[in-house]
């Protein structure tokens, strides 16, 4: 996949996004009048995260045919529509913004590489499968999937309050630039299965999952 790009896929539609445009570009998208954009100035201080918000609304409006607007953030904190008609699922890194939507529970992740996997890997990994993961030469990858599937669960679940070892868990995959896998969320009396996607290139990590 390319970013710039709008994918249909079974289960959801993906849309990837390259931020190269200044504020402005997106303010015209967005059709902001004034006292919008003084309200969304305050609220987003820097400047970089700005424009990160106006890219990632401008990129909900390409996907969903809707106006910003239409969007909110429900009580936990997640991006949803208005009428709940469909799920959705957001996410950016540096420049790059990667959306997607579903009728089903949906999460996504996209990354660029980071040396800090390394360093909180036994955070989110369990002992046994990081043991077996760093005798793989592609050991660094592995931990790049393995954050970003669990990422995109916990944005899928979307009531927070889960430990990313305890109660997410992933099927053992080999590695490959892009594949398919299953993982399942485990709390309690809660448990669910998602459809996983992933696919790395020398740009970026991206991982999707989809409810069962």
């Amino acid at each position: 996949m390319a970013l710039n790009s709008h994918y249909q896929q079974n289960d959801y539609e993906l849309l990837l996004w390259d931020i190269t445009e200044n504020i402005g570009y997106y303010e015209e998208k967005l059709s902001l009048s004034l006292e919008q954009l003084t309200e969304i100035r305050l609220k987003f201080r820097h400047q970089d995260t700005l424009l990160q918000w106006m890219a990632s609304r401008y990129c909900l409006q390409v996907l969903f045919g809707r106006p910003y607007t239409d969007f909110i953030k429900n009580k936990k904190g997640k991006s949803a529509l208005k009428d709940n008609s469909s799920e959705l699922s957001i996410s950016h890194c540096m420049r790059r913004i990667a959306i997607v939507k579903s009728t089903k529970k949906t999460g996504v992740d996209i990354q660029v590489k980071t040396e800090k996997l390394q360093k909180i890997a036994t955070k989110y990994i369990d002992s046994e499968t990081l043991k077996n993961l760093q005798a793989s030469e592609n050991y660094i990858d592995y931990l790049h999937f393995y954050w970003g599937i669990k990422e995109a669960l916990f944005k899928a679940y979307g009531y927070g309050q889960l430990n990313f070892i305890e109660h997410l868990h992933i099927k053992p995959f080999i590695f490959s630039q892009k594949g398919e896998t299953t993982a399942i969320i485990n709390k309690k009396d809660i448990k669910i299965s998602y459809r996983v996607f992933f696919e790395q290139n020398e740009d970026y990590y991206l991982c999707v999952v989809t409810k069962e």
